[in-house]
C-alpha cells in the first residue's frame, strides 16, 4: 500500500530521462538584407541553388548567342543595303528598265529545296531588291532539270538562226491542231440562242463616246542591258550541283544535236521460249491480288504522265572533243538576242555555295555554323556586291571547282548511291575551252580595286585635309 505524501512535505524528484546530444542546428543563410526590404516583405537576397544556376547560366549563354548572331546578321545586312542603296534610288523614266538576272536554285543532296531558298532569301534577295535589280528565278525539284531546260533554250536559239523548223513527233503531237481539214461547226450562237453576257467595257469604249482621240508614239522601253551590253544580266547558280548542271547544258547546247538521237536497238535474244497454249486458273486470292496489282499499276501510270522523266543528255563529256561548236551561230562574235542582249551563256555567272550538313556525327559543327551564321552574311554580301556593280574578269581554269568545298558536306551514303546511279552531280565537271574562252564570271576580289565605283559619295565628298 503506497503511502500518500503528508501535507507540507515535497514529493520525490523523478529520474530524469537520458539526455540525447542535441542536433547541429543549420547555420542561417547567407545572404544580403535591408531593414527597408524586410518592412515590405521582402526575404533575403541570396543566390540560387547549384542546379539552378547551371540551368540559368545555359540558357543565357545559349539565348545570349542566338540574339548576338542575329543582331550582328541584321547589322551585316543593313550595310550592304545601305551601300547599294542609292542605285535603287535613281529615277527611271518610263522608256528605261533596269538589267534582270537569271537564278537557277536546286535543293541540296538528300534534302528540300527550301534549304537553298532560305539562303537566297536571306543573303541574296535583300541586297538586290535594294538595288533595284530585276531577277527570275528558275528552281527545280529533280536532277537534270536545269541542265535539259538550259540545253533546249540553246537549240531553240540555233535553230531560229538556222532557218531550221523541223519538228519532231514529240512536238508535232504536243502542237495543238489549230486547223483541221475537215469542217468545223460554226460556234457562233443562233438567231434563238442568246450568246454570252458581255460588259459594256466590251462593247464599247468612253472615246466612242466623246469623240476624242490622241494619236501618241507607243513607248518602247529598254533595259540597261540593252543600252550596254558589255554590262548585261548575269547567271547566278545557288549550289555546286546548280553549277554543274548549268555548264553541261551550255555544253549540251552548243556541242550536242539539234534532234533526240536515236536511242540504240534493244538486243534481241535469237532464241524465245514457246509459251504454252494451256490457261491457268487463278484462285480467288490470286485474282484479288492481281486486281490490287492493277490498281496500284494505273495510279503510277498516272503519276507518272502528270511527271514527265527527265530527258538524259544527248552528248557526253567524253564526246565535246569530237564535236562541232554551234555551226548555227556566229561564233566570231558576241551572240546578241532579238532585244541586242548578251544571250544566256553569254552573260558573266557566279556561285553560291550551299552550306549544308547532315547527320548526327556532324551535330558539333552543325552548332558552331548555327552560332557564326554573321560570317556567311558578311561572305554573301561581298559576293552580291560583285554582281550588282558587275565586276567581271574572264573565265579561267580555276573556276570549274567553284563551290567545290560544298562538296564535302554532302553524305557520304547519298555519294556512293549517286555513282551506282551514275549521277550528274557526283560526276567530275568537264568543260571545252571554246565554250569557257567565250565566258565571264563576277569575281568579289574586285571589290577594292573599284571601291570609287561603290562608294561614290565618298568620291564625291573626299574628306577635308587640316
Amino acid at each position: 500500500m503506497s503511502e500518500n505524501p503528508k501535507n507540507g512535505d515535497v514529493p520525490p524528484e523523478k529520474p530524469a530521462a537520458p539526455v540525447e546530444p542535441s542536433k547541429a542546428s543549420t547555420p542561417p543563410k547567407k545572404g544580403w538584407s535591408n531593414p527597408a526590404l524586410r518592412m515590405m516583405g521582402i526575404p533575403r537576397i541570396s543566390l540560387p541553388l547549384r542546379n539552378w544556376m547551371i540551368f540559368w547560366t545555359l540558357l543565357a549563354s545559349i539565348g545570349g548567342g542566338i540574339a548576338y548572331d542575329k543582331y550582328e546578321q541584321k547589322k551585316i545586312r543593313e550595310k550592304y543595303v545601305n551601300m547599294v542603296k542609292h542605285l535603287g534610288e535613281e529615277v527611271y523614266e518610263n522608256d528605261r528598265i533596269p538589267r534582270k538576272l537569271t537564278i537557277f536554285i536546286a535543293p541540296p543532296p538528300n534534302d528540300y529545296l527550301d534549304e537553298s531558298l532560305k539562303i537566297f532569301r536571306k543573303y541574296v534577295k535583300p541586297i538586290l531588291n535594294s538595288a533595284a535589280i530585276d531577277y527570275e528565278v528558275y528552281t527545280e525539284n529533280r536532277q537534270g532539270d536545269i541542265r535539259s531546260q538550259v540545253a533546249e533554250k540553246i537549240r531553240q536559239l540555233r535553230k531560229e538562226r538556222g532557218g531550221i523548223k523541223e519538228e519532231t513527233p514529240e512536238e508535232s503531237s504536243k502542237k495543238p491542231i489549230l486547223a483541221s481539214p475537215w469542217p468545223v461547226p460554226s460556234q457562233q450562237p443562233s438567231d434563238d440562242e442568246e450568246g454570252p453576257m458581255k460588259s459594256r467595257y466590251e462593247l464599247y469604249d468612253s472615246k466612242d463616246i466623246l469623240g476624242l482621240y490622241k494619236v501618241l508614239n507607243p513607248i518602247q522601253p529598254k533595259r540597261d542591258d540593252e543600252i550596254d551590253y558589255e554590262k548585261a544580266g548575269g547567271v547566278i547558280c545557288i549550289g555546286r550541283g546548280t553549277y554543274k548542271e548549268y555548264m553541261t547544258g551550255v555544253h549540251e547546247g552548243l556541242l550536242g544535236p539539234l534532234f533526240k538521237p536515236n536511242p540504240l536497238p534493244e538486243p534481241v535474244d535469237p532464241v524465245k521460249p514457246i509459251e504454252s497454249n494451256e490457261e491457268k486458273i487463278d484462285t480467288p486470292e490470286e485474282k484479288a491480288k492481281k486486281d490490287d496489282s492493277f490498281e496500284q499499276h494505273d495510279e503510277e501510270e498516272e503519276e507518272n504522265d502528270k511527271r514527265q522523266a527527265v530527258e538524259k543528255p544527248w552528248i557526253r563529256p567524253n564526246q565535246y572533243k569530237e564535236a562541232s561548236l554551234a555551226p548555227e551561230l556566229d561564233m566570231s562574235t558576241k551572240i546578241l538576242n532579238n532585244k541586242r542582249v548578251p544571250v544566256l551563256f553569254e552573260q558573266p555567272m557566279y556561285v553560291y555555295p550551299v552550306p549544308n550538313l547532315l547527320g548526327f556525327l556532324n551535330m558539333p559543327h552543325k552548332i558552331y555554323r548555327y552560332f557564326t551564321k554573321r560570317r556567311l552574311a558578311e561572305e554573301y554580301g561581298q559576293r552580291t556586291l560583285s554582281i550588282i556593280y558587275n565586276l567581271t574578269r574572264d573565265f579561267e581554269y580555276k573556276d570549274q571547282l567553284m563551290a567545290k568545298d560544298e562538296e564535302v558536306d554532302w553524305p557520304k551514303k547519298w555519294v556512293e548511291k549517286g555513282k551506282s546511279k551514275n549521277s550528274e552531280w557526283v560526276q567530275e565537271l568537264q568543260v571545252d575551252e571554246r565554250i569557257t574562252t567565250r565566258m565571264k564570271v563576277f569575281d568579289p576580289q574586285l571589290i577594292d580595286q573599284n571601291s570609287h565605283l561603290i562608294n561614290p559619295l565618298s568620291v564625291k565628298n573626299p574628306p577635308k585635309d587640316n
